[in-house]
């Protein structure tokens, strides 16, 4: 099943890419569905349609975007998970939305990579 309609998300795609690309060590690729952003081999976020969904936010950060955005658990396969969907629609709301990928970002630079 696809969850990302690249035609509809076309101009969202365009100005997120523009910026987080940008960005040292990130790369963006489809994957199950959906267009998904890295920071080497660690997930920062994926944009599904008329949305985004951020990786591993903190509870505080997790409660801010929910009461400040809205948006819905992220289903797939019928099955519901802990990742949220933030309402993502025009360029305006991903200005607002920036600061926590942002922060996403920055979180995966100071984790440690763990020893095999």
């Amino acid at each position: 099943m696809k969850y990302f309609d690249k035609l509809r998300m076309a101009d969202i795609q365009k100005a997120f890419d523009s910026e987080v690309l940008e960005w040292k060590a990130v790369t963006s690729k489809p994957m199950m569905g959906c267009q998904c952003y890295f920071r080497g081999r660690k997930f920062i976020c994926f944009l599904v349609t008329d949305g985004i969904v951020l990786m591993k936010l903190s509870d505080k950060d997790h409660e801010v975007m929910k009461t400040r955005f809205g948006g819905k658990p992220f289903e797939m396969a019928r099955q519901t998970g802990r990742l949220w969907v933030t309402p993502l629609k025009t360029s305006k709301d991903l200005k607002q939305i920036m600061p926590f990928v942002k922060k996403r970002y920055e979180e995966i630079a100071l984790t440690k990579p763990k020893a095999r």
